[in-house]
């Protein structure tokens, strides 16, 4: 059965090429069209070309065509995926450095904090703009965010829209990749009962049990071997399993010091729970390397292989699709409404929990409470994330500065007068992003 597939942010020269080989490998998506969409036409053209010869190639029953106008892109659409980045690493690498002069350090800065707020005014009217013209014109669609902070981000779409959306994240593949949890050690792969139930906020959620298939509980045997700090602690403190630990670091502020003292440039820098600070250098350069090896094979200058392009396993939203399409209803961790999933966390707040995916959409499934210690620090995460969403769509400086004030890293640093001023220049450096704020 034939589907529309839009990707907003199609000119990713590392994410559209994942997708597209992910497409032409599904089954239940032949004879479906592409739509590649993006503001930055140049790298529109270079995925639009990269994409038709991959399809080529294959011999694969696809169509593909790109545009930079965001609403015919959407129109007829049955699926779009949301993966956009406004100001690019540019901003990221504000959105690090700046707050780290004020003493709060964050090793991605994507999701909470100084950073991920700033990031999330920056895509929230974005994100509800694609979800308002979905509405328009294909109201019926699926929408699978995988722009962060994923959480505030899915938020803003449902309280702005009746769009049907789920937030994806290569994290919440995880309690379905028995290989990858077998890395922590002390269980086979092949001896896992998958998938694990799971809940809690995206990037700070963790699998609730996890046991072999003859019945044992796996916990005693990964705990006994776990060499990383903060999956230890969560197993051995709170008998769960923190599956996206790095990004963990940042919900428990305590989890952000420094192995390297801090001389004015945060990135790069070694953390003690986690590896290091993110570093736009090497972001970058991966960024560009990927870039120039799609522009050469869109050319015609290097010989084309599917062998030498991105490949991620943990990217499960074709997966979704087909479940949704063939009514599997299959166990998937996404970022939907709790409605009383997780006992102890809000019902409206958007979680990362287990959820029934087929014929009658997708149904999160109740899993029952969180360790309440954990779900008192998510309960803080939830307050600064709704009155993220409040600032984000109004452009209230005071809504601003509230978030910014009921976020545990900057609670844990700064004094109200010390956050107030570290918004304000966040919101300088950001200002041609920030046109709410004007």
């Amino acid at each position: 059965m034939s589907k529309r597939i839009t990707i907003i942010g199609g000119g990713s020269s590392t994410f559209t090429p994942q997708l597209m080989q992910l497409f032409i490998g599904s089954e239940a998506l032949r004879g479906s069209t592409v739509v590649l969409m993006d503001v930055d036409a140049r790298r529109l053209q270079v995925m639009d070309t990269l994409s038709r010869q991959l399809v080529a190639s294959l011999g694969a029953d696809l169509q593909v065509e790109s545009t930079t106008d965001q609403r015919a892109a959407l129109t007829g659409a049955d699926f779009v995926i949301t993966a956009i980045s406004v100001g690019g690493m540019d901003a990221w690498e504000r959105d690090i450095e700046i707050p780290a002069t004020y003493g709060v350090y964050m090793p991605i800065a994507d999701s909470i904090g100084p950073g991920g707020i700033m990031r999330a005014f920056r895509h929230i009217p974005v994100l509800v703009s694609v979800a308002r013209d979905l509405e328009a014109v294909s109201p019926g669609a699926w929408l699978f965010n995988y722009s962060n902070p994923l959480t505030s981000n899915c938020i803003a779409v449902n309280r702005a829209t009746r769009i049907k959306t789920a937030g994806l994240c290569t994290c919440s593949s995880v309690p379905r990749r028995p290989d990858y949890l077998a890395n922590y050690g002390g269980v086979a792969a092949e001896d896992l009962a998958m998938p694990a139930p799971s809940a809690g906020l995206n990037h700070c959620a963790a699998i609730l049990q996890l046991k072999l298939k003859d019945g044992r509980d796996a916990f005693p045997l990964i705990r006994a071997a776990a060499t990383q700090p903060v999956v230890k602690w969560g197993l051995e403190t709170y008998n769960i399993l923190p599956y996206c630990w790095t990004h963990w670091t940042e919900f428990y502020p305590q989890f952000t010091r420094l192995d390297e003292p801090y001389r004015g440039r945060l990135q790069g820098l070694k953390t003690r729970y986690a590896n290091a600070v993110h570093d736009m250098v090497g972001e970058r350069a991966r960024a560009q390397r990927w870039e120039d090896l799609a522009g050469r094979l869109a050319r015609g200058e290097q010989a084309f292989s599917t062998d030498v392009l991105p490949k991620d396993e943990a990217v499960q939203v074709v997966d979704i699709m087909e479940a949704l399409i063939r009514g599997r209803n299959e166990v998937h961790v996404v970022n939907v409404p709790n409605r009383g999933a997780i006992d102890n966390l809000p019902y409206d707040a958007i979680v990362e929990v287990s959820s029934l995916v087929g014929s009658y959409g997708i149904q999160p499934l109740h899993v029952g409470p969180l360790p309440e210690p954990v779900a008192a620090m998510l309960r803080l995460h939830i307050t600064a994330q709704e009155l993220t969403v409040q600032a984000a769509l109004s452009g209230d400086r005071k809504l601003a500065l509230q978030a910014f004030l009921a976020d545990p890293q900057v609670a844990m640093a700064l004094t109200p007068e010390e956050a107030g001023k570290l918004l304000d220049e966040l919101l300088k450096a950001h200002a041609p992003h920030l046109p709410q704020f004007a």
